[in-house]
Protein backbone atom coordinates (compact mmCIF):
# COMPACT_ATOMS: atom_id res chain seq x y z
CA UNK A 1 0.00 0.00 0.00
CA UNK A 2 0.70 3.75 -0.90
CA UNK A 3 1.61 5.63 2.67
CA UNK A 4 0.05 8.96 3.34
CA UNK A 5 0.94 11.10 6.40
CA UNK A 6 -1.72 12.78 8.31
CA UNK A 7 -0.70 16.22 9.32
CA UNK A 8 -3.08 18.17 11.87
CA UNK A 9 -2.45 20.45 14.90
CA UNK A 10 1.36 21.18 13.84
CA UNK A 11 2.86 24.21 13.73
CA UNK A 12 4.08 25.89 10.40
CA UNK A 13 7.98 24.55 11.46
CA UNK A 14 6.57 20.80 12.30
CA UNK A 15 4.59 20.77 8.97
CA UNK A 16 7.79 21.93 6.90
CA UNK A 17 10.22 19.10 8.98
CA UNK A 18 7.62 16.34 8.92
CA UNK A 19 6.90 16.78 5.16
CA UNK A 20 10.50 16.83 4.48
CA UNK A 21 11.26 13.76 6.84
CA UNK A 22 7.82 12.13 5.21
CA UNK A 23 9.54 12.57 1.60
CA UNK A 24 12.60 10.76 2.56
CA UNK A 25 11.43 8.15 4.63
CA UNK A 26 9.30 7.34 1.53
CA UNK A 27 5.91 8.70 2.10
CA UNK A 28 3.65 9.27 -0.82
CA UNK A 29 2.09 12.69 0.34
CA UNK A 30 1.24 14.46 3.18
CA UNK A 31 -2.61 15.37 4.17
CA UNK A 32 -3.17 18.66 5.81
CA UNK A 33 -6.25 19.59 7.95
CA UNK A 34 -8.79 22.43 7.35
CA UNK A 35 -10.84 24.54 10.09
CA UNK A 36 -10.95 27.96 9.27
CA UNK A 37 -11.58 29.12 12.99
CA UNK A 38 -12.04 27.28 16.22
CA UNK A 39 -15.54 28.76 17.90
CA UNK A 40 -14.82 29.30 21.39
CA UNK A 41 -18.48 27.36 22.60
CA UNK A 42 -19.99 24.67 20.36
CA UNK A 43 -22.74 21.89 20.73
CA UNK A 44 -22.20 20.59 17.38
CA UNK A 45 -21.77 16.46 17.52
CA UNK A 46 -18.28 15.37 16.35
CA UNK A 47 -19.71 12.47 13.35
CA UNK A 48 -16.64 10.44 13.96
CA UNK A 49 -15.90 10.22 17.79
CA UNK A 50 -18.17 7.26 18.75
CA UNK A 51 -20.72 9.30 20.56
CA UNK A 52 -18.03 11.17 22.66
CA UNK A 53 -17.92 15.07 22.97
CA UNK A 54 -14.56 16.44 21.01
CA UNK A 55 -12.30 18.87 22.44
CA UNK A 56 -11.17 21.69 19.50
CA UNK A 57 -9.08 23.85 21.59
CA UNK A 58 -8.79 27.40 20.38
CA UNK A 59 -4.92 27.23 21.15
CA UNK A 60 -4.94 24.22 18.30
CA UNK A 61 -2.43 24.78 15.43
CA UNK A 62 -4.65 25.07 12.41
CA UNK A 63 -2.94 26.63 9.62
CA UNK A 64 -4.70 27.11 5.96
CA UNK A 65 -3.61 23.85 4.52
CA UNK A 66 -4.10 25.76 0.66
CA UNK A 67 -1.31 28.02 1.51
CA UNK A 68 0.76 25.23 3.34
CA UNK A 69 0.38 22.96 0.47
CA UNK A 70 1.71 25.76 -1.97
CA UNK A 71 4.84 26.35 0.80
CA UNK A 72 5.55 22.69 1.52
CA UNK A 73 5.77 21.89 -1.72
CA UNK A 74 8.74 24.55 -2.57
CA UNK A 75 10.98 22.40 0.18
CA UNK A 76 10.27 18.84 -1.48
CA UNK A 77 9.84 17.50 -5.00
CA UNK A 78 7.78 14.74 -5.05
CA UNK A 79 5.96 14.50 -2.41
CA UNK A 80 2.13 14.80 -3.04
CA UNK A 81 -0.32 16.77 -0.53
CA UNK A 82 -4.08 16.86 0.29
CA UNK A 83 -6.49 18.17 1.93
CA UNK A 84 -7.99 15.65 4.46
CA UNK A 85 -10.58 17.23 4.13
CA UNK A 86 -11.08 20.90 3.04
CA UNK A 87 -14.63 22.46 4.14
CA UNK A 88 -15.52 22.84 1.04
CA UNK A 89 -19.08 24.68 1.25
CA UNK A 90 -17.36 27.81 3.29
CA UNK A 91 -15.54 28.77 0.35
CA UNK A 92 -16.95 30.32 -2.90
CA UNK A 93 -16.51 28.01 -5.71
CA UNK A 94 -14.78 30.58 -8.16
CA UNK A 95 -12.53 31.65 -5.30
CA UNK A 96 -11.69 28.07 -4.37
CA UNK A 97 -11.02 26.98 -7.88
CA UNK A 98 -8.50 29.63 -7.99
CA UNK A 99 -6.94 28.48 -5.20
CA UNK A 100 -6.77 25.10 -5.85
CA UNK A 101 -5.65 25.51 -9.55
CA UNK A 102 -2.91 27.87 -7.86
CA UNK A 103 -1.75 25.34 -5.64
CA UNK A 104 -1.29 22.95 -8.14
CA UNK A 105 0.74 25.26 -10.39
CA UNK A 106 3.19 25.73 -7.77
CA UNK A 107 3.66 22.16 -7.36
CA UNK A 108 4.02 21.20 -10.57
CA UNK A 109 0.67 19.22 -10.14
CA UNK A 110 1.45 17.31 -6.77
CA UNK A 111 -2.06 18.11 -5.58
CA UNK A 112 -5.53 16.26 -4.40
CA UNK A 113 -8.45 18.23 -3.29
CA UNK A 114 -10.25 16.25 -0.61
CA UNK A 115 -13.49 18.26 0.00
CA UNK A 116 -15.95 17.31 3.20
CA UNK A 117 -19.03 19.10 3.85
CA UNK A 118 -17.51 19.54 7.71
CA UNK A 119 -19.42 19.24 10.87
CA UNK A 120 -19.61 22.37 12.95
CA UNK A 121 -22.37 24.51 12.54
CA UNK A 122 -20.88 27.05 14.80
CA UNK A 123 -17.96 27.65 12.15
CA UNK A 124 -20.44 28.34 9.57
CA UNK A 125 -22.11 30.66 11.64
CA UNK A 126 -18.79 32.48 12.42
CA UNK A 127 -18.39 33.16 8.86
CA UNK A 128 -21.62 34.34 7.63
CA UNK A 129 -22.62 31.45 6.00
CA UNK A 130 -26.47 30.33 6.61
CA UNK A 131 -26.06 27.45 4.51
CA UNK A 132 -25.21 24.52 6.73
CA UNK A 133 -28.18 22.43 6.74
CA UNK A 134 -27.92 22.48 3.13
CA UNK A 135 -23.75 21.91 2.65
CA UNK A 136 -24.42 18.67 1.22
CA UNK A 137 -26.17 19.95 -1.80
CA UNK A 138 -23.66 23.19 -1.69
CA UNK A 139 -20.98 20.46 -2.27
CA UNK A 140 -22.63 18.98 -4.85
CA UNK A 141 -23.21 22.25 -6.86
CA UNK A 142 -19.51 22.97 -6.41
CA UNK A 143 -17.08 19.89 -7.65
CA UNK A 144 -18.22 19.69 -11.43
CA UNK A 145 -18.50 23.44 -11.18
CA UNK A 146 -14.71 23.32 -9.78
CA UNK A 147 -13.51 21.09 -13.02
CA UNK A 148 -15.20 23.48 -15.24
CA UNK A 149 -13.24 26.34 -13.66
CA UNK A 150 -10.18 24.52 -13.95
CA UNK A 151 -10.46 24.51 -17.76
CA UNK A 152 -9.33 28.25 -17.95
CA UNK A 153 -12.11 28.52 -20.34
CA UNK A 154 -15.07 31.49 -19.50
CA UNK A 155 -17.42 29.84 -17.45
CA UNK A 156 -21.07 31.61 -16.40
CA UNK A 157 -23.23 29.30 -13.83
CA UNK A 158 -26.64 30.32 -12.79
CA UNK A 159 -27.10 27.16 -10.07
CA UNK A 160 -29.28 26.95 -6.88
CA UNK A 161 -26.60 27.94 -4.83
CA UNK A 162 -24.47 30.17 -7.02
CA UNK A 163 -24.60 31.82 -9.75
CA UNK A 164 -22.33 34.25 -11.53
CA UNK A 165 -21.88 36.07 -15.62
CA UNK A 166 -18.80 33.94 -17.15
CA UNK A 167 -15.39 34.34 -15.63
CA UNK A 168 -12.08 32.94 -16.22
CA UNK A 169 -10.15 31.54 -13.64
CA UNK A 170 -6.13 30.98 -14.53
CA UNK A 171 -3.50 29.97 -14.16
CA UNK A 172 -5.49 26.64 -15.51
CA UNK A 173 -4.33 23.67 -13.92
CA UNK A 174 -1.95 21.60 -15.94
CA UNK A 175 -3.44 18.02 -15.48
CA UNK A 176 -6.55 16.98 -13.85
CA UNK A 177 -6.90 17.78 -10.17
CA UNK A 178 -7.45 14.51 -8.38
CA UNK A 179 -10.79 15.22 -6.05
CA UNK A 180 -11.52 12.59 -3.24
CA UNK A 181 -14.85 12.90 -1.10
CA UNK A 182 -14.46 12.36 2.62
CA UNK A 183 -17.81 11.68 4.77
CA UNK A 184 -19.79 8.08 5.60
CA UNK A 185 -23.52 9.16 5.01
CA UNK A 186 -25.31 7.44 2.09
CA UNK A 187 -25.19 11.10 1.28
CA UNK A 188 -21.60 11.82 1.55
CA UNK A 189 -21.01 7.76 -0.95
CA UNK A 190 -22.93 8.98 -3.36
CA UNK A 191 -21.48 12.22 -4.08
CA UNK A 192 -18.00 10.54 -3.89
CA UNK A 193 -19.52 8.19 -6.66
CA UNK A 194 -20.77 10.47 -8.84
CA UNK A 195 -18.06 13.40 -8.67
CA UNK A 196 -15.22 12.05 -7.25
CA UNK A 197 -11.44 10.38 -8.08
CA UNK A 198 -11.36 8.36 -4.97
CA UNK A 199 -12.88 8.61 -1.19
CA UNK A 200 -10.88 9.63 1.79
CA UNK A 201 -11.59 8.13 5.48
CA UNK A 202 -10.90 8.85 8.88
CA UNK A 203 -11.43 7.31 12.68
CA UNK A 204 -12.37 4.00 11.18
CA UNK A 205 -12.49 0.77 12.75
CA UNK A 206 -11.35 -2.05 10.26
CA UNK A 207 -15.05 -3.56 10.89
CA UNK A 208 -16.65 -0.11 10.12
CA UNK A 209 -14.59 0.25 6.97
CA UNK A 210 -15.56 -3.08 5.33
CA UNK A 211 -19.19 -1.83 5.75
CA UNK A 212 -18.60 1.68 4.36
CA UNK A 213 -16.34 0.15 1.10
CA UNK A 214 -19.36 -2.12 0.26
CA UNK A 215 -21.91 0.91 0.43
CA UNK A 216 -19.69 2.28 -1.47
CA UNK A 217 -18.91 0.00 -4.39
CA UNK A 218 -22.66 -0.02 -4.19
CA UNK A 219 -23.16 3.76 -4.81
CA UNK A 220 -20.41 3.70 -7.68
CA UNK A 221 -22.69 0.54 -9.55
CA UNK A 222 -25.82 2.45 -8.98
CA UNK A 223 -23.95 5.47 -10.32
CA UNK A 224 -22.22 3.74 -13.54
CA UNK A 225 -19.49 4.69 -12.01
CA UNK A 226 -17.60 1.66 -11.33
CA UNK A 227 -15.09 1.39 -13.75
CA UNK A 228 -13.47 4.83 -13.58
CA UNK A 229 -10.27 4.94 -12.24
CA UNK A 230 -10.58 5.11 -8.63
CA UNK A 231 -8.75 4.96 -4.97
CA UNK A 232 -9.86 4.53 -1.50
CA UNK A 233 -7.40 6.36 1.12
CA UNK A 234 -7.99 5.98 4.74
CA UNK A 235 -6.54 4.83 8.16
CA UNK A 236 -7.82 2.55 11.30
CA UNK A 237 -8.49 4.04 14.75
CA UNK A 238 -5.86 2.47 16.79
CA UNK A 239 -2.46 0.60 16.26
CA UNK A 240 -0.86 -0.07 13.23
CA UNK A 241 -0.46 -3.96 12.91
CA UNK A 242 0.47 -6.77 9.92
CA UNK A 243 -3.03 -7.88 11.11
CA UNK A 244 -5.01 -5.22 10.60
CA UNK A 245 -2.94 -3.62 7.34
CA UNK A 246 -3.17 -7.09 5.77
CA UNK A 247 -7.16 -6.71 6.15
CA UNK A 248 -7.14 -3.43 4.86
CA UNK A 249 -5.47 -4.79 1.52
CA UNK A 250 -8.15 -7.59 1.42
CA UNK A 251 -10.90 -4.54 1.35
CA UNK A 252 -9.15 -3.08 -1.29
CA UNK A 253 -8.02 0.36 0.27
CA UNK A 254 -4.86 1.33 -2.03
CA UNK A 255 -2.82 4.15 0.24
CA UNK A 256 -2.69 4.00 4.16
CA UNK A 257 -3.48 7.55 6.05
CA UNK A 258 -1.57 7.47 8.78
CA UNK A 259 -1.75 9.47 12.02
CA UNK A 260 1.00 11.70 13.49
CA UNK A 261 -0.41 9.88 16.98
CA UNK A 262 0.12 6.23 15.77
CA UNK A 263 4.06 6.89 15.38
CA UNK A 264 6.25 6.08 18.42
CA UNK A 265 5.12 5.89 21.80
CA UNK A 266 1.66 6.57 22.81
CA UNK A 267 0.56 9.98 24.05
CA UNK A 268 -2.27 11.45 26.29
CA UNK A 269 -3.25 14.23 23.80
CA UNK A 270 -3.44 14.19 19.76
CA UNK A 271 -2.38 17.72 20.56
CA UNK A 272 0.90 16.83 22.05
CA UNK A 273 2.78 16.13 19.16
CA UNK A 274 6.30 15.47 19.44
CA UNK A 275 8.27 16.13 16.03
CA UNK A 276 11.72 15.00 16.74
CA UNK A 277 10.06 11.59 18.14
CA UNK A 278 7.87 11.53 14.83
CA UNK A 279 10.90 11.83 12.51
CA UNK A 280 12.55 8.99 14.53
CA UNK A 281 10.15 6.10 14.23
CA UNK A 282 8.74 7.32 11.22
CA UNK A 283 10.62 5.22 8.91
CA UNK A 284 10.47 1.95 10.09
CA UNK A 285 6.41 2.43 10.23
CA UNK A 286 6.29 3.38 6.56
CA UNK A 287 8.63 0.40 5.54
CA UNK A 288 5.98 -1.76 7.39
CA UNK A 289 2.98 -0.51 5.65
CA UNK A 290 4.87 -0.40 2.46
CA UNK A 291 5.15 -4.01 2.48
CA UNK A 292 1.88 -5.06 3.58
Amino acid sequence: MKVWLSLPFLPADGLLRLSVAAEDAGVTGVALSDHVCVPIDFSSPYPYGGGKPVALPPEAELPDPLVAAAGLASATTGLRFMTAVLIAPLRHPVLLAKQVATVSAMSGGRFDLGVGVGWLREEYEALGQSNFDDRGRVLNEMLPLLRRLWTGEPVAHDGDHFSFEAVAVNPAPQADVPIFVGGTSNAALRRCAAFADGWVGANHSVEELAGIVGRLAKARAEAGTEDRPFEIRTGIRGTVTRDRLDALRELGVDSFLLAPWQIGERRESIYDLPVNVIVDALPELVELIRTA
